[in-house]
């Protein structure tokens, strides 16, 4: 029986920080967060296999062009790394399907992340810290 790939937590959370850091990195009108989204999937790809070649054909398949609301991106780049898992061990999954389900996910993502984080939560923070600053330091008081 041959042995299956899983992805471990070390190299989840690698991930997860790739992406929180660096989701912006690379920033260009042309690629977006193409190079955060890559940068995010290689601890993944480089656990799941051991031929460099292998290597290469994954993160290929996390070159074409990305972008959505960093915070709720996260669920993409999870979704992923849940698909790059069942391909490295052999399930059917191609680079055409990965990045069709990632093109389909950034646009309404992108939309719901920017009404609820950025329309909605930034000014409600924004409004109660502009309340409580009004008064001076509220950690100053005497």
């Amino acid at each position: 029986m041959a042995e299956i790939n899983k992805v471990s937590e070390k190299a989840r959370r690698q991930s997860f920080l790739h992406w929180i850091y660096g989701n912006l990195t690379c920033f260009s009108q042309e690629h977006m967060q193409t190079f955060g989204y890559l940068w995010s999937m290689m601890p993944i790809v480089d656990e799941l296999y051991d031929k460099d070649e292998d290597k290469v054909d994954a993160l290929r398949t996390y070159t074409t062009f990305f972008n959505t609301e960093p915070q709720i991106g996260t669920m993409v780049v999870g979704l992923t790394v849940g698909l790059e898992e069942a391909r490295a061990n052999g399930d059917p999954m191609d680079a055409e399907t990965i990045n069709g389900i990632r093109a389909g996910l950034m646009g309404p993502l992108a939309g719901l992340g920017d009404s609820i984080i950025v329309g909605t939560f930034i000014p409600i923070l924004l409004g109660i810290a502009l309340g409580l600053s009004t008064g001076g330091n509220p950690l100053d008081r005497k």
